[in-house]
């Protein structure tokens, strides 16, 4: 059994533990059967988690949807690569199955992150491990060489909201000057990051929120050929009711609706 140092993030394993949870429901969203192999291998005390059911819902709502934009940038670019920009253990590359099997993968995160991986998520033909951080450029450039003409995919899932904006707005702009292609990514809202320590899930980790984004379109300030593709709420999405109350108060209040968003962007 592989146990979790201080040095590996817990926001790493809350997403893993999130989409446990929802395989086993009667009727799971997402149905990622590789947390029932990835979970049990792990030396950590999940319980504290085990009741954030606003988590476990959106989580699996978050994967399934960036799931389902990888798929339809694939079958819209059979030439293009996909690059998961802190990829912690998330399985996206195997709950893809055949569609993904001539598109290349990177999969990106801290070297202590993809040293796990590794052990645990062993890459399969046409997947390469990156232990960087997103922040760096030189890998960057390494991808561009290697890929200089190809459209690329780039998947944030969960990570954004961890980092200062500064950060945040010069990642995209190095991204913005070397490639083409698309952005998938979750933010948080001002609200949401002020009440951080309030999150089901979160306030049992040591980490906390940094990054607000209060307006869907802000990226394209930072870049003139970074273009809004769409944006998602929760309450986009049926199954997001089963969140219970706090659906009907999204449904009901804009602030809390917009608390949380998925967004699409376009790189030309």
């Amino acid at each position: 059994m592989l146990k979790i140092q201080n040095a590996v993030s817990e926001t790493l394993l809350i997403p893993l533990y999130m989409k446990y949870l929802d395989t086993q429901q009667n009727r799971p969203i997402l149905n990622d059967s590789a947390t029932l192999r990835l979970v049990p291998q792990i030396d950590y005390d999940f319980t504290r988690f085990r009741a954030a059911r606003n988590s476990r819902v959106g989580t699996a709502l978050r994967a399934r949807y960036f799931d389902q934009v990888a798929a339809d940038f694939i079958r819209r670019h059979p030439e293009g690569i996909v690059a998961i920009l802190g990829c912690g253990l998330d399985g996206r590359r195997e709950r893809l199955g055949s569609i993904a099997d001539h598109t290349p993968f990177y999969q990106l995160d801290l070297p202590d992150v993809i040293s796990l991986r590794e052990t645990l998520l062993p890459p399969q033909a046409n997947e390469t491990l990156i232990p960087a951080s997103a922040f760096d450029t030189g890998w960057m450039e390494r991808l561009h060489q290697s890929h200089p003409a190809a459209p690329v995919l780039f998947i944030l899932e969960g990570v954004l909201m961890y980092f200062a904006e500064a950060q945040v707005h010069e990642l995209f702009q190095q991204l913005a000057q070397r490639f083409r292609g698309e952005i998938a990514f979750d933010v948080a809202s001002t609200f949401m990051v002020k009440h951080s320590d309030q999150h089901d899930a979160l306030k049992h980790a040591r980490a906390s929120f940094d990054f607000a984004c209060d307006d869907d379109r802000q990226m394209e300030s930072w870049a003139a050929n970074l273009h809004l593709v769409s944006a998602k709420h929760m309450t986009d999405f049926p199954e997001a009711k089963d969140i219970g109350l706090n659906y009907w108060l999204m449904r009901l209040f804009p602030k809390i609706r917009h608390a949380y968003r998925l967004l699409h962007y376009r790189i030309d």
